[in-house]
């Protein structure tokens, strides 16, 4: 291991100590979720379908399509909610926010699947979903959907082995895929968008929702994985696809696409080079001196896990001061109080 002058050291300001006992079990903990988070095989799949009651433009028939679609997968559950013109964000929330974090399971995915119109909120950033094609802001029913989709974001990252999709079927979707990042989760939003807007009507041609489900169901009949990218690459070239000129999948997690695939199968242990070669420097203050068993214990540990992890530097202060270069994953996932230096490769 690298020596460490300790003038070479940040100032430690508030520092927590911790035991080697305490770091080595958070380490433990946060390995085994890197290990289901990076697994693409899912043991529990929930789709939750809504649209309005109220639109007559063919959004309950969107809704069962998908659902329809969804269920041709092994350990599905399904739901399609209905949304009454009373409905506000305040009760569909979390009910939403409840099933994905309710899901049994070390591997799940949460779908949630919108098929109706929407419009641009007052921010940015907030994608309003309303019943009616061109309703004014406040002139009507409405929720927002970007509150919705944050606090599932929110679920994601503090959910062990969660990942959440978005299929949004609406006008104005691009807006709902600004917003901060989610932490060990794959979070993806997939839609169409154009420039003149989308009408998302049946009455206008076939919509989102059933040229995603034509895409789904070819490929999930091939028999091998595929992701929503390649869902959206089976579409793009529909020549019927006038009102769609653009259609994305944007992440909003890891940077590793969801994965669907007819048969499940097991996690796997090895860990893929793609999500260990990006490292970051970071340091703890272990209660023990640098001689000690516990210590000594853990540096074994650490050189034998199955991610790889670097001791950088042992350094002798009133206690320990421990330098660790870990995967850029792992460090999102670890749940201990950290000296505030972190150097991440160019």
């Amino acid at each position: 291991m690298d020596r460490y002058l300790l003038s070479n050291v940040p100032h430690i300001v508030d520092l927590q100590r911790m035991t080697a006992q305490t770091i080595e079990t958070r380490v433990d903990e946060a390995i085994q979720r890197m290990q289901f988070a990076l697994s693409d095989s899912y043991d529990n799949v929930s789709v939750f379908s809504i649209y309005w009651k109220s639109d007559n433009t063919g959004g309950a028939e969107d809704s069962s399509l998908f659902i329809q679609t969804l269920s041709k997968l092994q350990n599905v559950q399904t739901c399609q909610r209905g949304l009454s013109d009373k409905d506000r964000v305040f009760s569909l929330g979390p009910e939403v926010v409840h099933r994905a974090a309710s899901q049994s399971g070390s591997r799940k995915l949460f779908i949630l699947h919108y098929a109706g119109h929407a419009i641009a909120g007052s921010t940015p950033d907030s994608l309003i979903i309303t019943p009616k094609i061109g309703q004014e802001l406040g002139g009507g029913p409405e929720i927002n959907m970007s509150v919705i989709k944050d606090e599932l974001k929110v679920t994601g990252s503090e959910s062990s082995g969660l990942d959440v999709l978005f299929v949004m079927d609406s006008c104005c979707a691009a807006i709902a895929g600004r917003g901060g990042k989610a932490k060990g989760a794959r979070v993806e939003l997939v839609a169409a968008t154009a420039r003149k807007g989308v009408s998302n009507s049946r009455k206008d041609g076939r919509t989102f929702t059933q040229h995603w489900s034509e895409a789904f169901t070819k490929l999930l009949d091939i028999g091998k994985p595929f992701t929503c990218d390649d869902i959206i690459k089976d579409i793009t070239p529909d020549s019927e696809l006038e009102q769609f000129p653009s259609t994305f999948v944007l992440r909003e997690g890891w940077d590793l696409p969801i994965t669907f695939r007819l048969h499940p199968g097991p996690i796997e242990s090895i860990l893929p080079a793609a999500v260990t070669s990006r490292t970051v420097v970071t340091a703890f203050h272990v209660k023990e001196n640098p001689n000690s068993p516990p210590l000594k214990q853990l540096i074994d540990y650490l050189n034998k896990a199955p991610v790889p992890i670097t001791v950088l530097a042992v350094l002798p202060t009133s206690s320990t001061l421990l330098l660790l270069r870990v995967p850029a994953f792992l460090q999102e996932l670890l749940v201990l109080p950290r000296v505030a230096l972190m150097l991440t490769d160019s």
